[in-house]
């Protein structure tokens, strides 16, 4: 079986990486022949966050070329995974059109893209597309209910390769709240900035961001470190607590709690807003869910005082994490979902 994969991104996009190109030795190991085509190449991803004006040339460029890709090469597959759409911000029109060049296709969605065209002229084309799919992947329960089609839910997750589990921390080590994410998320922290502030004034802990700069509470102690694919699961393992604040929003709902899943493979427990994904990943014995200041300020509490309960959540979502959100589970699982499906 030969399967195309029109990704989003190269390996350096973040979803890619991980739904897409991760995959490819347990699809070697399958029999199961992937080939990748990107949509921005890494050049893109030079001005993602800088100049806008290089950044859509860019694109208007990456476009051309994908449209080329689809006139010459779609034909040759079996089936073709597209990485949420082929054009951003185009008509659906536009989609229809290379779509009947493809023998079969499935879309795979870790983001609620749709989000992005309520109330334009693109608002359906997300859920047309979905239904017109032989197949839709979801990192999230929460889209099955909320869109029509063909919809199989298939995790974000990790490789235990490369979590290996540190030495546990001891009771009288350095306290650590870690937050992890990209600098359009830093938004979230306003969630939680009046609660952490509050625990500065109690406990001696550190706030430590990676991926990205805020303006804090001034009494949280906080430092800011770079992401780095090398040092990510030491630089959670040796944290005491994972924090994953979320705005509770349309766009939001469609997250997949991918953060947490790294937190619970670096053998931390976490703190986690209420949302969909985040109700599924965090269950009582891993850590907890809060949604007002005093929630946050009280299950952080909770954590902070007891070493114990630390260490008993921290053991079960290592465990949580081997056994329902690693590619040794879900290697075999997605490709088998490929040949049931296709």
């Amino acid at each position: 079986m030969k399967i195309l994969f029109l990704t989003k991104y190269t390996r350096k996009g973040a979803s890619s990486r991980y739904r897409s190109y991760n995959y490819q030795k347990w699809f070697e190991k399958e029999g199961v022949e992937a080939v990748y085509s990107p949509l921005f190449n890494d050049f893109y991803f030079r001005y993602l966050h800088g100049n806008v004006l290089m950044k859509n040339l860019v694109a208007l460029w990456c476009m051309v070329k994908r449209v080329f890709y689809l006139f010459f090469h779609a034909k040759k597959y079996d089936h073709v995974v597209i990485e949420y759409e082929l054009f951003p911000k185009l008509p659906l029109g536009l989609e229809l059109f290379f779509l009947k060049k493809i023998k079969s296709f499935s879309l795979d969605f870790d983001d609620n893209i749709s989000a992005n065209y309520a109330g334009t002229s693109l608002q359906n084309k997300i859920p047309e597309l979905m239904k017109l799919a032989k197949f839709v992947t979801v990192g999230n329960h929460w889209y099955i209910s909320e869109f029509q089609g063909n919809l199989i839910y298939l995790p974000t997750v990790i490789d235990l390769d490369k979590y290996p589990l540190y030495s546990l921390q001891k009771e009288n080590d350095a306290k650590e709240i870690v937050w992890m994410g990209s600098p359009s998320t830093t938004k979230h922290f306003k969630l939680v900035d009046k609660a952490l502030g509050r625990l500065s004034e109690k406990y001696d802990f550190t706030l430590k961001v990676i991926g990205g700069k805020v303006e804090l509470d001034k009494r949280i102690k906080t430092k800011f470190e770079d992401w780095s694919a090398q040092t990510e699961n030491k630089d959670l393992a040796e944290s005491t607590i994972g924090i994953m604040p979320l705005e509770n929003s349309y766009w939001e709902m469609g997250k997949c709690g991918f953060k947490l899943i790294q937190y619970m493979a670096s053998g931390i427990p976490v703190v986690a807003s209420p949302l969909p994904a985040n109700r599924d990943i965090v269950t009582s014995d891993v850590g907890f869910t809060a949604e007002s200041e005093d929630e946050w300020y009280e299950k952080l509490s909770l954590l902070l005082e007891s070493f114990e309960l630390r260490q008993k959540m921290g053991q079960t979502g290592r465990k949580r994490a081997e056994e329902s959100y690693s590619y040794q589970v879900w290697g075999k699982k997605y490709v088998e979902l490929l040949k049931n499906n296709i």
